[in-house]
């Protein structure tokens, strides 16, 4: 997978633990003996005895200096895919591809910069503490009278509504509205999900940039069925901390 991941609003004691834990890592990092999983468990709950495929591939190509492939690592140490979560690796490999001229890498390196100058500083007091220049970076939902949430989300300028589910793997798109969107099934892989109504085959595949409401996520996994409503599943939701308490969900980064 290749998205990014730049933290922001944060608060004051979530900026000075791993915002101060970012700041002085390396590339080796302290996170112990590494684990990992295969690239479609993305909950990494059947460990591996050693990397997947994908995973030792995109190792190789980082330490020949492939500067793309150094910010998916980095990725992946951050929100645990492929390989265990590692701060510390991650923060490293962010910095390594921003030297290699990554330009989302750059971004999380400015941005985590911000981080740290405004959480040794002054004004930094609770919700105070954001970086207003790197745009919104909090969701605020509530729920409908079911008890579910909804926002809108947008691939190539086109929007509809999606339901928040945390049972979902991916974001889940029906035929109909991914063919709207201009999403074919080129490139896509065949695979199975177990629904409500049953079992059903979906067709999987990574697409560039999706927003979900004021917020851009890059390389996203998606899946495509028939008839499927729009899901907002466990490709979004991983790259949010989630929090949710009398009716009312926020997800922020």
């Amino acid at each position: 997978m290749k998205f990014e991941n730049p933290g922001r609003n944060l608060v004051l004691a979530f900026l000075l633990g791993i915002g101060a834990a970012f700041s002085v890592c390396s590339v080796a990092g302290e996170c112990g003996v590494e684990t990992y999983a295969s690239p479609t468990d993305y909950s990494s709950t059947y460990p591996l005895s050693k990397p997947s495929m994908e995973f030792s591939r995109m190792l190789a190509a980082a330490k020949r200096g492939n500067a793309l492939e150094q910010r998916n690592l980095a990725v992946s140490y951050e929100g645990g895919y492929l390989v265990s979560k590692c701060l510390e690796k991650a923060a490293g490999w962010y910095r390594r591809a921003a030297s290699g001229g990554d330009e989302v890498a750059q971004k999380w390196v400015a941005d985590q910069n911000r981080l740290n100058q405004l959480a040794a500083g002054p004004e930094c007091i609770g919700s105070n503490c954001y970086i207003a220049s790197s745009g919104p970076q909090v969701l605020t939902l509530n729920a409908d009278s079911h008890g579910h949430f909804h926002i809108g989300v947008s691939i190539n300028g086109v929007e509809v509504i999606g339901m928040i589910d945390t049972g979902a793997s991916l974001l889940a798109l029906s035929q109909a509205t991914a063919n709207s969107m201009g999403i074919t099934a080129e490139g896509s892989k065949v695979a199975g999900a177990v629904t409500a109504n049953g079992n059903i085959t979906t067709f999987n595949k990574m697409v560039p940039s999706v927003r979900i409401g004021d917020i851009v996520l890059d390389n996203v996994e998606i899946s495509i069925s028939e008839k499927t409503p729009t899901l907002i599943g466990m490709s979004v939701l991983k790259r949010f901390n989630i929090t949710e308490s009398n009716g009312q969900m926020i997800l922020s980064r």
